[in-house]
């Protein structure tokens, strides 16, 4: 059995955890460990829902669903939408930034 990590002796990892690694990096280095493709869950679109009940003081059970993964907004470009303000509109939007930014500094408030 190898020795436990002085890294993870510094990291304050439990025994439990120690060996637990130990014995995972023994078993990828053995001849009987075979490699596999990675797959991600990323493009599973299914989503399960969780129905939560939530008894409110005035009134009965309302409920309410929460997502239990992500789902992502696959509308085909790279770029976030306001990238593509024509621009009379973006250099309206930067002037009305700038001139709240000056006020702010006038003001003494700090700017973020």
């Amino acid at each position: 059995m190898a020795s436990l990590c002085l890294t993870c002796v510094s990291e304050g990892t439990s025994l439990e955890e120690q060996v637990r690694r130990i014995k995972d990096i023994e078993a990828i280095e053995s001849d009987s460990f075979v490699p596999q493709a990675f797959k991600s869950s990323r493009d599973d679109t299914k989503s399960a829902v969780v129905q939560v009940k939530q008894e409110s003081e005035k009134g009965p059970s309302q409920d309410i669903s929460l997502p239990m993964s992500i789902v992502y907004d696959d509308s085909g470009t790279l770029a976030h939408p306001s990238l593509f303000v024509d621009k009379e509109t973006a250099e309206e939007l930067w002037l009305n930034r700038l001139i709240s930014l000056r006020q702010e500094r006038l003001m003494g408030s700090p700017v973020t």
